[in-house]
């Protein structure tokens, strides 16, 4: 299959996606005509294409390892599950910086990721054994305690009908108000940027402005010295011209060519003039070249270009647009400031505040809160906010904190902390009100609302106490609650008698009864995985159970396959299967290895970008269990840093184990193994090898490499290669983009053989990288000679960004849910 010809079953295939089912073979036939191999090849990928694990699998495509810590469970489809929270006073020290603050400002050229909404698996139930056993609800049912239960039903119903129409009264009013006070807010936010930009391109349109900034390019473009343009009297007439428009001397200027390289600005000593664009801006810039009016701000100025001091430590707001030349092309960007703008911007939503009680603040798509929110300010005021009060607008990031007591006393490392369900709602793009209470940033339970502003890339937000809330409705159940404990009483002391004899039996007749289930690590597109204990070896294990809505026959192959794919692999660097199969009800299970450490991802997300020798130690051993999988006639294709879990071990310092192979697939067929359809989602795109794009139906252990290159990158520049939220734009830059250097990422020097390695392993073409793992191996144990990482090394690693059950030298102990990644 060409780049062409997969090309046109990819857009064919997002087109149908659209069309209602029944229609989609009369839109097939009509688009492809007598293509009966196209027609097959879109019909065969909607089958197997399910649109919300799509969805999640886009949404969740980089978590910024500088900016949070997620730990997820994995399913046999390679989606990531529910993230866990950091435990509370870790020894590991904040990274918080500049990079962790909003980027709303002079742009990035690769998007920034999002955080998971789901729920922490600590708090998942974990599941009761009477559930698995259909018998004991026969006895339960057969029982004289329903007649016991129906004397009891009146009352509950009146109680509930009652409580249930006041709550439901009491909820629309809530909704109203919240939704009234975010529409006002969001209509004025987005008339004063509208406003703002109107008055910019206004003023970059009068004739004197507009000469003196042609005037610039043109000399720019020529060979004349650097000076000379620094002394251009075109600079102070432009300066001139905007303080006589606005009738302010405090605007501020900046001019950009075409070839984002500074022609003009407000400096008095012009020293910026000269030098290129910062790279965080060229993306802002190249909108604003393409005709577009671009917003920077608000944000904090900091000193990242040469000539360039900022004259205030607060945050600023400022509109870049475009001028163009006489023949209506965009040959430069004008970038204009007034030290008021953010000002005016921040009162907008502090007279909000102060009308209606309830708390209003603007975020960026990074999770930063962009005005100073006024309770926010009280809080921090008095101790209870774990920022001051003149840092929150642009430095403060919208999480939820947890149970952690905040004072700055005891600091949050909100990098690490997932973001609030208000601005969860946000990044996947259902904003609206939210009438179940949840924490805001202050782990305060909040009701809210949400708005995003396309065009200005922020979103409203606005929250309100859920106690002041619901105060109404919470005499009526309190009350309910009284009553219905008492009545409930005895059928609880009846009820426990008959679930003794219940969970007797079904243990007697259940295997799984051998397992005591600890807690719920995650759930995923094909199970759930359960953290359990033998109940007679006291060992812990990692239980995955087949879910209950994927019991299709297809859904038990594809179950069976992965568990008989994983159990055919020794290797010690690869995750260990305890036991498969399936009970008298016919849940199918899978018994494996409960591994401790933490993911690769983790291990960046505490201490960004690692040391050269323990990613040669962790690559050599990640080589190690591939080179069995290949020799086995299997391909991984899902390796990424969410997939290899690094523990301390007290001979070899680091133990990498690979696992997840829920999308391993043999390099030959096999008639006697299920086989699963390929599709364009399988994967996690950002890390898999170009080839998978173009031709995802071939086999090729070759594309481990290339996966495999992508986490040693990951570990190196503390970045993905690629970031792009957009799977067609990611697909375009794995296919004829090369990453950014990873000096540039590092911010530091990397030996030409390290990067060569790299390299290599990346290589487009499959004929550029190593020929095997075998002869990657080879390469890696001649580096590592020169680039050791010794037992003492990984020992100080692990105490200080290590968690107290990972430390390598306390003993074993075990650990909770919420602490391990297991597949």
């Amino acid at each position: 299959m060409d780049a062409d010809r997969y090309a046109k079953i990819r857009d064919l295939f997002f087109e149908a996606e659209e069309v209602p089912r029944s229609e989609v073979h009369a839109f097939l036939r009509q688009k492809a005509g007598d293509d009966q191999n196209l027609i097959d090849e879109v019909l065969s990928l909607l089958s197997e294409h399910d649109p919300s694990l799509a969805k999640q699998e886009g949404d969740q495509i980089a978590i910024s390892p500088q900016q949070a810590l997620v730990k997820t469970s994995v399913d046999s489809s390679g989606n990531p599950g529910s993230p866990s929270n950091a435990a509370s006073g870790s020894k590991r020290p904040s990274r918080i910086g500049p990079s962790d603050q909003t980027l709303d400002g002079v742009m990035r050229t690769h998007a920034v990721p999002r955080y998971t909404d789901a729920p922490s698996p600590a708090s998942a139930p974990a599941p009761r054994v009477d559930l698995w056993s259909a018998k004991t609800r026969r006895k339960f049912r057969n029982t004289g305690l329903w007649l016991y239960l129906a004397s009891l039903l009146p009352t509950a119903l009146i109680g509930l009908w009652t409580y249930g129409q006041i709550r439901s009264q009491l909820n629309q009013s809530v909704n109203n108000e919240l939704y009234g006070v975010l529409d006002s807010i969001s209509f004025t936010t987005e008339r004063f940027f509208n406003d703002r930009a109107e008055l910019a391109e206004s003023w970059s349109r009068e004739p004197s402005v507009r000469e003196a900034v042609l005037e610039l390019v043109r000399q720019s473009k020529s060979d004349a010295p650097m000076e000379q343009l620094r002394e251009n009297p075109a600079i102070d007439r432009i300066g001139q011209q905007l303080r006589q428009l606005s009738g302010a001397d405090d605007v501020k200027f900046v001019v950009w060519n075409d070839s984002y390289t500074t022609i003009a600005s407000w400096q008095p000593d012009h020293a910026d003039v000269g030098n290129p664009v910062h790279p965080s801006g060229a993306s802002n810039l190249a909108r604003v070249m393409a005709g577009e009016t671009v917003v920077y701000g608000p944000d904090r100025m900091t000193e990242n270009t040469v000539g360039f001091v900022p004259e205030t430590k607060e945050p600023v707001i400022a509109m870049i647009v475009p001028i163009e030349d006489d023949r209506g092309r965009v040959v430069a960007a004008l970038l204009i400031r007034k030290t008021d703008w953010f000002t005016q911007f921040d009162s907008l939503f502090a007279e909000a505040a102060q009308t209606t009680g309830i708390d209003a603040y603007a975020v960026s798509q990074d999770a930063a809160m962009l005005t100073y929110s006024r309770h926010a300010q009280s809080l921090a005021l008095t101790g209870r906010l774990d920022s001051y009060s003149e840092n929150i607008a642009v430095n403060f990031r919208v999480t939820d904190p947890g149970t952690t007591r905040l004072s700055m006393n005891y600091p949050v490392n909100r990098s690490i902390r997932p973001i609030t369900q208000a601005m969860a709602d946000l990044t996947s793009g259902v904003p609206g009100v939210r009438i179940e209470p949840y924490p805001n940033y202050a782990g305060e339970k909040v009701v809210g609302a949400s708005h995003w502003m396309n065009r200005w890339r922020m979103g409203v937000i606005v929250e309100q106490q859920a106690s002041a809330a619901f105060a109404p409705v919470h005499l009526v159940r309190n009350s309910y609650l009284v009553l219905a404990s008492l009545l409930a009483l005895s059928s609880i002391i009846a009820a426990a008698k008959i679930a003794r004899a219940s969970t007797a039996e079904t243990a007697a007749i259940h295997p799984l009864s051998r397992y005591e289930i600890l807690g719920m690590l995650g759930s995923g597109g094909m199970g759930t995985v359960y953290h359990a204990r033998h109940r007679s070896l006291r060992r812990d294990t990692a239980l995955k159970i087949l879910r209950g809505d994927r019991q299709q026959h297809e859904d038990r192959m594809r179950f069976d396959r992965e568990a008989q794919l994983a159990a055919s692999l020794v290797n010690p660097h690869s995750v260990t299967i305890y036991d498969y199969g399936r009970s008298p009800d016919g849940d199918a299970y899978c018994v494996m290895e409960y591994l401790r450490g933490l993911t690769i991802h983790e291990v960046v997300s505490r201490d960004g970008p690692q040391p050269i020798g323990r990613v040669l130690s962790v690559l050599r051993q990640i080589c190690d269990a591939l080179i069995e999988a290949h020799a086995k006639g299997l391909c991984h294709r899902d390796i990424k840093p969410h997939n290899i879990m690094v523990a301390p071990d007290a001979a070899a310092g680091d133990w990498a184990v690979v696992f997840d192979y829920g999308l391993a697939k043999p390099l030959r067929p096999d008639k006697g193994v299920f086989q699963t359809a390929e599709t364009i989602w399988a994967g996690t795109p950002m890390y898999m090898a170009p080839e998978r794009f173009r031709q995802p139906g071939e086999m090729d252990p070759r594309s481990d490499i290339y996966s495999t290159g992508a986490v040693a990158y990951y570990m190196l520049a503390g970045r993905p290669p690629f970031l792009e939220s957009d799977p067609e734009s990611l697909f375009a830059l794995i296919l004829s983009e090369e990453p950014l250097r990873i000096s540039l990422q590092r911010d530091s020097d990397l030996p030409l053989e390290i990067d060569q390695l790299v390299h290599r392993m990346m290589a487009k073409d499959v004929v550029d990288r190593f020929e095997s793992m075998v002869q990657l191996a080879s390469e890696i144990d001649r580096l590592r000679i020169d680039y050791p990482w010794t037992f003492e090394e990984s020992n100080q690693w692990w105490k200080i960004h290590g968690d107290d059950e990972t430390d390598v030298t306390a003993p074993t102990q075990e650990l909770d849910a919420d602490e391990s990644v297991t597949k």
